[in-house]
């Protein structure tokens, strides 16, 4: 009896935390936590509880969501705790994306702190690229592409490989992100490296490259339906098409 007694306690404890936590979906620039002689940075996927502090430096933001699917987003430089990121509800949802989404990231996200596994990102230490991940399949030649900005560093140099002919594209861009439209550079079914540089002329073979591979419709819809197929999530059904697709992308690395 006393046994089961602790544990309803526990149970209850669970659940009143689960009530109260908030989980971060999405981080740019430098977002850090910890004591100030322990910090370090912040991942998607990350649990903030009560005694949290979030340090945002110039230019980071963090977009964090609970239970109900709600959003919570900070984006101005200084410390924040978890009791103030709750005072900071947003109503716009990103990329036409509902709350059912966000409670569905939600539950993924506590599944993952059960078994002790990050959904979504790992630590990237030095590495700068955010999107394209490593082994990402993207549709058509069109290409986004994002990276975390070095402080007070303008512009960014990105270098991007064909794996088979080994020829190089370099450009320069300002901010974190760049997008190209039908380069003539890239070609559906071809493989690519890329990778950021602060520096104009480094080291090609110093750098870190995360891998990336243009498909067609045609592929990315095989390839969807038979992910979907091994998954059987019913969980998904709640979901739009176009919220599957945008949980893909950033669960499993196919992006359409």
């Amino acid at each position: 009896m006393e046994k089961l007694f602790v544990g309803l306690i526990c149970l209850l404890a669970v659940a009143v935390h689960a009530q109260d936590s908030l989980y971060v979906y999405k981080a740019e620039g430098v977002v850090l936590q910890g004591k100030p002689t322990q910090k370090t940075r912040l991942q998607k996927g990350a649990l903030l509880l009560r005694d949290t502090r979030v340090e945002l430096q110039p230019g980071a933001s963090i977009t964090a969501i609970n239970k109900a699917g709600e959003l919570f987003k900070a984006a101005d430089p200084g410390v924040y705790t978890q009791p103030m990121l709750l005072k900071r509800k947003t109503q716009n949802y990103p990329g036409n994306l509902s709350v059912n989404y966000f409670k569905f990231i939600w539950s993924e996200l506590v599944g993952a702190t059960k078994a002790k596994v990050q959904i979504g990102g790992v630590f990237r230490g030095n590495i700068l690229m955010r999107f394209p991940d490593d082994s990402t399949y993207i549709t058509g030649t069109t290409l986004h592409l994002e990276w975390d900005a070095a402080a007070a560093t303008s512009p960014m140099f990105i270098f991007i490989k064909n794996t088979e002919t080994e020829e190089y594209l370099k450009m320069a861009a300002d901010g974190s992100m760049l997008t190209l439209y039908a380069h003539p550079f890239f070609s559906e079914g071809s493989t690519y490296q890329w990778s950021v540089s602060d520096e104009a002329f480094p080291n090609l073979n110093n750098l870190q490259y995360y891998t990336f591979t243009l498909i067609t419709k045609e592929a990315y819809t095989l390839k969807k339906e038979k992910l979907l197929s091994q998954l059987q999530n019913p969980n998904l059904k709640k979901l739009s098409r176009r919220e599957i697709e945008t949980w893909l992308c950033a669960r499993y690395n196919l992006c359409n």
